[in-house]
């Protein structure tokens, strides 16, 4: 089975974990899961430190973040900018996967600060980026 059609069902197991009953889909950076920000999969730990540690590189739930397009792009960039704010979205999405069921309402308000704070510092990079051309 290719990757892509992998990472789909993995997807659609992952929905029917966190999301059931749920209408509205926030994916776990908190962004509306719509048909314009599709849900992507998000390996919490890196294919790279996988096989370093001579795990399979293969998706699944337990390593798996439920991300929309643009939240991965957020958090690839974020990845380049700030790397330990990388690394706490990541054990944020540990813990969420650990918890296999969809997040309370304490952590969706650590998911909102995180998220401000992103993009904070995404704008900030932009801006100063700028100036410096």
């Amino acid at each position: 089975m290719n990757k892509a059609k992998q990472r789909q069902i993995i997807l659609k197991e992952m929905k029917n974990i966190y999301y059931k009953n749920i209408a509205n889909r926030y994916d776990w950076m908190g962004y509306l899961i719509t048909e314009d920000n599709k849900p992507s999969y998000h390996h919490i730990t890196k294919r790279e430190e996988l096989i370093k540690d001579n795990k399979s590189i293969e998706a699944t739930v337990e390593n798996g973040a439920y991300l929309g397009k643009r939240s991965h792009e957020l958090l690839h960039q974020i990845e380049l900018i700030d790397h330990d704010l990388y690394v706490c979205w990541n054990d944020l999405f540990k813990a969420i996967s650990n918890m296999r069921i969809y997040p309370i309402e304490d952590v969706w308000e650590t998911i909102y600060k995180m998220r401000e704070i992103t993009e904070k510092t995404i704008s900030e990079y932009k801006i100063n980026k700028n100036r410096t051309k």
